[in-house]
């Protein structure tokens, strides 16, 4: 346990250093774009960020398998290495030349001006796909500083990009979205430079069977990320679509902040997933990681919600300023949602890790209701968030009725 609290630590300090970048980036564009603009990057980046959301997946396989390959030395983890990058590197040009050709329709969904910011998004999905690789391979590894820094890297580069393309030279929705393919480069470069011994290693062959194993784990952790991801970001995305520019701006002020509480502990499933995978290699059982993992999730994501539900106008106003001060009760609904999801994201990976996946059928769920909600309602911003709630809500109950289900399964087989 000493060691599961220190590399928690580790990933605790620098993945969220990242997270502070993060919001200094979001504050700053904030103050240097108008409302409107504002709504529109960040629902450009919502966009990004479901688009890429099969991506979120690939550090996790590429962890899962390479912390039982580690258990027989490293050959077989360069031999993971080399084949994952020629397959993602097919699939990031393939998804360059459909999202030139899917442009025009994100810019009349979105409202946009221009086709210049969509194109940036389409080179960030495109150069997205080659970065999880590597970090997948130093999560599996355990080398949760090179993984923690090159996480971190991102956020640090795209704030002080942020400093020069936006607050000196003034260049709106299209410099945001610049900032983002600046920090990818960036994180690649990193992440590869902790892995430099790697490629000194001679590749071994894969196991037989493996490429059937693989794809199929690989396809219900693209599925449940691709829910997650839309649980996390389609509320941007509708808002844009249903509301008003000035009100979208006011939810997205509001969503950035609130999802604090969901990143913030977030982190700590990286060190659980590892931990979860080596333990199955083995043949293990450990659930103590799991609750550990879950009662520090609830008190750092609770404890955020508990202050936004508080003096939700006056964090608003100290970090975005007063004109965004209407944003504040819909900033107490989203973070007490956003902590919550936190709270069975925890679950979520810990199954992952251990090839349980059962929990999908209520992600599902949980989006359709939410889709739904809005869908047939979408009066205001307010009503998005509060179904956004409710649906969170629904999500966590199911798991753990799920989850605590399997356990008593599992002990009376």
């Amino acid at each position: 346990m000493k060691r599961f609290l220190k590399q928690n630590f580790i990933i605790l300090v620098l993945m969220n250093s990242g997270n502070v970048f993060n919001y200094l980036f979001q504050l700053t564009a904030g103050r240097a774009l108008t409302p409107d603009e504002f709504g529109s990057f960040n629902a450009l980046n919502s966009s990004t960020v479901i688009l890429a959301a099969p991506l979120g997946v690939v550090p996790l396989i590429m962890a899962r398998f390479t912390a039982g390959f580690a258990l027989d030395g490293m050959g077989r983890v360069r031999g993971l290495f080399d084949k994952a990058l020629r397959l993602t590197g097919v699939a990031a040009a393939l998804a360059l030349v459909l999202g030139f050709f899917g442009a025009s329709w994100l810019k009349d969904f979105l409202h946009l001006q221009s086709l210049s910011p969509v194109y940036v998004l389409v080179g960030m999905v495109s150069l997205s796909l080659l970065v999880p690789v590597p970090l997948g391979i130093l999560q599996g590894l355990q080398r949760f500083t090179g993984f923690g820094l090159a996480g971190a890297s991102n956020a640090a580069t795209r704030f002080l990009a942020c400093l020069v393309l936006l607050t000196w030279f003034g260049q709106g929705v299209t410099g945001a979205m610049l900032c983002g393919l600046i920090a990818i480069v960036t994180q690649w470069g990193i992440s590869l430079v902790y892995l430099k011994d790697l490629f000194r290693v001679t590749p071994a062959p894969l196991p037989d069977g493996f490429q059937k194993e693989m794809g199929k784990y690989a396809l219900a952790m693209i599925v449940s990320s691709v829910v997650t991801m839309c649980l996390n970001n389609l509320d941007l995305v509708l808002v844009r679509h249903f509301c008003p520019g000035d009100e979208a701006g006011l939810y997205a002020t509001a969503a950035i902040l609130g999802r604090i509480a969901f990143y913030g502990p977030s982190v700590l499933v990286s060190v659980l997933f590892t931990e979860a995978a080596t333990a199955k290699a083995s043949g293990q059982e450990d659930n103590k990681s799991l609750w550990m993992s879950l009662g520090m999730t609830v008190l750092l994501g609770g404890g955020f919600a508990l202050v936004c539900a508080v003096a939700s106008k006056l964090v608003i106003t100290l970090l975005f300023g007063a004109q965004y001060e209407a944003a504040g009760p819909i900033l107490s609904v989203l973070s007490a949602a956003m902590a919550l999801l936190a709270t069975a994201n925890v679950l979520f990976a810990y199954s992952q890790a251990r090839s349980e996946f059962g929990f999908m059928w209520v992600q599902g769920l949980g989006v359709a209701l939410f889709a739904g909600l809005v869908a047939f309602k979408h009066e205001s911003a307010m009503q998005v968030a509060e179904m956004l709630l409710g649906s969170v809500v629904f999500i966590l109950l199911a798991t753990l009725a799920w989850f605590f289900l399997k356990v008593r399964r599992a002990k009376a087989a």
